[in-house]
């Protein structure tokens, strides 16, 4: 009993101390909270040091600007404007992580919001439910398009921009990361597919940078090209592209319908997102077009689930589906400052998870002043590349389970997610807490027995890292 008591006067006396720990900790006012954020958005911060009361029309425009020219200059790809207490938080999506940057008066974030939404011909001054729109800002000598979405949150309105840098719409199909095998499968099926070219993985992948890699690629051969987008991103020079407008009536379904009229070669569709749009893509690709899109499952073999889930019958995804492309996207480690050493006990341990072998060194990101002491600069893709070959028509037609798939598909040496993140670690690209942070990406079930070897980059074969790829 007395051990008992003397235990509980520990933990009285412990939580004591810890509430007196927090009364004595000072409250930081904003100005303190704002100095104390890491130091991006230079030109924002520098602006609301030099009008720190201003708050007509033309400071608000200013603010607006100091914060897509800080995103552009960091290389950002999303802003976002969240409402807390005290204000409203900048955060800044660079190389697919949010960084905290600026705190700003609740007036302040308040006109920044509907600047942004009067420019993309939103209602300013509805907050009561989600709206999205686009619009082009001038950035210094540059037209930035600008994809605008709020929505109602319980302590005010939100306000999410994503960046449209007109470079990814050039981006050609040797700069996304591919490997010369996977590069080669897939411009042999660009030239002869006959059906479905799907690109899948979650939102954020890169899905779409790489459908219009595949654009660029298929303008080339002299065919006339039609697109159904929601919203178009981007503007493609030779192709005509068709905006979805649900108001009007004009779904994904309805607009590859009215494309079929367009005496097309190959149609874009930039989602399949439900059962109607699903079905008017297989109607599409069963007329002898090839049909391009993008779903989300996690890799190849969960892409025939997808389908199914959407109410695609096995005869008809057998028939249908020509080349799927799996793929994520991982930070680029900087090549400044990345270091090699032992892994650590964590990555030998998921490593043995997956039944790959352990190298004696691997690569890390340190950190320096070119990178902005995160170790990583720019993003490249990983990818699961496979064209479905006879034996796969069978299996689905079986109504093979994903397991079963999976394996088959690494029968034929197909590199999986894992797999070709790992190539990529050996290379001195990316790292091994990249893969780990990534997440989702399905099962690397080794080939089976007598299946073929697995055309694998060893991860003890990379002496030093190869020229790093252009920025997905």
């Amino acid at each position: 009993m007395g051990s008992g008591n003397n235990g509980n006067n520990g933990n009285n006396i412990q939580t004591s101390l810890m509430t007196m720990e927090k009364a004595q900790k000072p409250t930081l006012t904003l100005e303190q909270q704002r100095l104390r954020q890491p130091q991006h958005s230079r030109l924002l911060r520098t602006l609301m040091d030099e009008s720190p009361s201003a708050r007509d029309a033309a400071h608000t425009r200013a603010l607006a600007g100091a914060m897509l020219e800080d995103a552009v200059r960091e290389n950002a790809s999303d802003i976002h404007l969240d409402p807390v207490e005290g204000g409203y938080q900048l955060r800044l999506r660079i190389d697919g992580a949010l960084v905290d940057t600026v705190l700003l008066q609740p007036d302040q974030g308040l006109h920044v919001i509907r600047a942004f939404k009067a420019h993309a011909d939103l209602d300013a001054a509805y907050t009561m439910k989600p709206q999205d729109g686009r619009a082009e800002f001038q950035v210094g000598d540059r037209v930035v398009a600008v994809r605008v979405a709020t929505a109602p949150t319980v302590l005010g309105e939100k306000l999410a921009l994503r960046l449209l840098p007109t470079e990814l719409a050039r981006l050609t199909l040797n700069q996304l990361g591919l490997s010369p095998k996977d590069y080669e499968q897939i411009t042999r099926a660009m030239h002869d597919a006959r059906g479905m070219i799907l690109v899948s993985g979650p939102t954020g992948a890169g899905k779409t940078t790489t459908l219009y890699a595949f654009l660029n690629e298929l303008k080339q051969t002299n065919r006339a090209i039609v697109t159904i987008e929601d919203p178009v991103e981007y503007v493609v020079e030779g192709v005509a592209q068709l905006q979805v407008n649900e108001k009007q009536g004009l779904t994904f379904a309805e607009g590859v319908k009215g494309l079929l009229r367009l005496d097309p070669d190959i149609i874009m569709m930039g989602e399949m997102r439900d059962a109607v749009s699903a079905r008017a893509a297989l109607d599409a690709a069963d007329s002898g077009h090839v049909f391009l899109s993008t779903l989300h499952a996690r890799d190849v073999a969960g892409t025939i689930t997808a389908l199914r889930n959407f109410g695609l019958a096995d005869h008809e995804i057998a028939a249908a589906v020509d080349l799927i492309v799996a793929q994520r996207l991982v930070r680029r480690l900087c090549p400044a400052c990345r270091r090699q050493e032992p892994p650590t006990a964590a990555e030998v341990n998921w490593l043995k998870f997956y039944s790959q072998p352990v190298p004696k060194l691997t690569w890390h990101a340190v950190g320096c002043a070119q990178c902005g002491n995160s170790g990583y600069r720019g993003r490249i893709g990983i990818f699961e590349v496979y064209r479905l070959r006879e034996e796969d028509a069978d299996l689905v037609l079986q109504h093979a389970d994903e397991h079963t798939l999976r394996r088959n598909i690494r029968r034929y040496g197909t590199l999986s997610l894992v797999e070709d993140d790992l190539a990529k670690v050996a290379d001195g690209i990316t790292s091994l807490g990249e893969l780990q942070a990534a997440g989702g990406l399905g099962f690397c079930a080794p080939p089976p027995a007598n299946g073929l070897p697995t055309k694998r980059k060893s991860f003890q074969s990379s002496e030093s890292p190869t020229a790093a790829s252009t920025v997905v």
